[in-house]
């Protein structure tokens, strides 16, 4: 019997903050703005993130005579830029917009300080590093660039001087240049500028990289914080490798390997590293199930092509019929189920750069895009041609609703230009169009439109929607999918949106306690506020960092609607 593989992530791998500013700084420049956006070099070293924004139109040059725009927009990239270049810039007519990372302009300011007391600096780094060249130059031409204790040995004996470290450096290396340069100082400030999150990087991978078979370190390969990690690996464990993204993993790379481990740079997105861990998976099964493969991959396939989202929309369409007390009609949870089917679709398809597709993307959204676009197209013009059976009111209402659906990712309009830019945008027309076809329709077409039962199931699917384009959104952002402000959790933070959600929950739940309490659909009210529970149990793995790669998480996040559908069978 085969030895089972262990494959082990790590918890800090991913983008850091700093990384996470300067794209956000960049998209919402480019969502908001009108004018051309660039960066003075490569935003953040990896390739794969870098030409995602240039297809959102922000794009990098080396030199700014490569800007023929008088309008544009330029935004200093993460490492941070030299003093004399930062000066220059802004003596143009350009607007200019600082999205180095906040940790690294402390070392600017620390050196600055030092320097200015008459301090010589030692910076700890890769001299031909981004970061490092803008850090020499706030050490006012008294400076020093080491790489190892080696070349500590050799700088001269100093009166004074201010030792820091490039932020995403190596402790260990720079501890013990600390220890040669003691002993060449009169006087050494120690200023250990090594940032947090590498700390924990490098702490994280020295303790879980010890006598693995194999390493596989996942980062852009001009990026030294990688190239730091797979150094730190090459000596901890039998093996390692350095790769960009998951098919440059050699097919026999898990050859004899039980005990794998993987980890990644600041600068790599956890989108990557999913796929990285995917491909790992796939190499490590020596005996393959033909029919547990393809089972898997249609399982995604259902789950990307937003089948499984439509069946989600039928559930909530058949729960807030219950609530309306509206004859039941299986032609308005059809209806419900190709309505969001086909937005759902359309909107993703349009969703370019968000994110390196995967397997399932490929083949729905590249392969075949054209029969699946055509699809989507078709879903809506089906729902549309169901809608007309209830009347010529409600075909207007649907067919409306469908096209302002398909032309918002698009901001085709002016009015739609405006909206979608608002914060939240996305999460808010999800909402909008979800509790319009699985509870306004039913209303309107069984005549209770003005019924407080139709208000309460209007309320209730918007809320429920809301939440559930929430959560979507908080997946998607620790996936480090390329996503904007039109996310209400990129909007307004982590706290405030785990707020919202359980104050909707605490809402809902109180709501549906009144009316079992008043009598009014007993059984159906108390189904729902116990069903209800499954989504704070989601929210609070979510809180606690237990979020599952993006097609696990639609997966269980959508089932909350087919949970409470079932539960609404069950009661009534």
């Amino acid at each position: 019997m085969l030895e089972k593989v262990k494959i082990a992530v790590a918890r800090h791998a991913g983008f850091c903050l700093g990384v996470k500013r300067a794209i956000d700084t960049a998209l919402e420049l480019a969502r908001n703005r009108k004018q051309p956006i660039y960066t003075l070099g490569p935003l953040i070293h990896n390739r794969q993130v870098i030409e995602t924004l240039e297809e959102k139109n922000i794009k990098s040059v080396s030199d700014l005579s490569q800007i023929k725009d008088s309008n544009a927009i330029l935004v200093i990239r993460a490492h941070g830029i030299p003093q004399k270049e930062e000066k220059k810039l802004r003596a143009t007519n350009m607007e200019i917009i600082d999205a180095t990372c906040p940790l690294v302009k402390k070392v600017h300011s620390n050196i600055q300080h030092y320097s200015q007391k008459g301090y010589e600096t030692i910076i700890v780094g890769d001299k031909d590093h981004a970061e490092v060249i803008g850090l020499m130059s706030y050490a006012q031409d008294n400076c020093h660039i080491i790489s190892c204790p080696d070349d500590a040995r050799k700088l001269p004996n100093l009166k004074k001087a201010n030792i820091v470290a490039q932020t995403t450096q190596e402790e260990k290396i720079f501890s013990a240049c600390v220890e040669v340069i003691r002993k060449k100082t009169d006087e050494l400030i120690i200023s250990n500028t090594i940032c947090a999150p590498t700390k924990e990087r490098q702490k994280e991978t020295i303790e879980l990289a010890k006598g693995c078979d194999l390493v596989i370190v996942v980062g852009g390969r001009n990026s030294a914080n990688t190239q730091r990690l797979f150094k730190i690996c090459s000596k901890l464990a039998k093996e390692a490798i350095h790769i960009e993204k998951d098919d440059e993993l050699p097919n026999d790379a898990l050859n004899n390997k039980r005990n794998i481990f993987i980890t990644a740079g600041a600068s790599t997105p956890n989108w990557m590293i999913e796929k990285v861990l995917e491909k790992t998976k796939e190499l490590s099964k020596k005996e393959k199930s033909f029919w547990a493969e393809k089972l898997t991959f249609l399982g995604k396939l259902f789950v990307t092509g937003n089948l499984y989202t439509a069946i989600s929309a039928m559930s909530l369409t058949y729960i807030c019929m219950k609530l309306e007390s509206v004859k039941m009609d299986a032609r308005l949870i059809i209806l419900s189920g190709l309505f969001v089917a086909s937005l759902h679709i359309i909107n993703r398809m349009a969703e370019k750069g968000a994110v390196v597709p995967d397997r399932a993307q490929k083949f729905l959204f590249i392969r075949f895009k054209t029969a699946v676009k055509l699809i989507g197209i078709l879903f809506g013009i089906f729902s549309i041609i169901i809608s007309a059976i209830f009347g010529l009111k409600i075909l207007i209402i649907t067919a409306l609703f469908w096209l302002a659906g398909i032309f918002y990712p698009y901001k085709t309009f002016a009015g739609l230009n405006k909206f979608s830019n608002f914060p939240a945008s996305k999460d808010i027309v999800t909402a909008l169009g979800w509790s319009f076809v699985c509870a306004g329709l039913p209303a309107i077409s069984g005549g209770t439109i003005a019924y407080k039962s139709t208000q309460l199931a209007l309320l209730f699917a918007l809320l429920l929607v809301f939440m559930r384009s929430v959560l979507v959104g908080i997946s998607n952002v620790h996936n480090d999918m390329i996503v904007g402000n039109e996310n209400f959790y990129k909007a307004v933070g982590a706290k405030l949106t785990y707020l919202t959600v359980t104050l909707i929950f605490i809402f809902l739940e109180i709501v549906l306690i009144t009316l079992f309490n008043m009598g009014w659909k007993e059984v159906l009210a108390r189904a729902l506020f116990f069903g209800l529970f499954y989504y704070m149990a989601i929210t609070a793995l979510f809180f606690f960092k237990k979020i599952p790669e993006r097609i696990s998480s639609e997966a269980i996040i959508d089932f909350q609607f087919i949970l409470l559908g079932m539960l609404a069978f069950i009661a009534t």
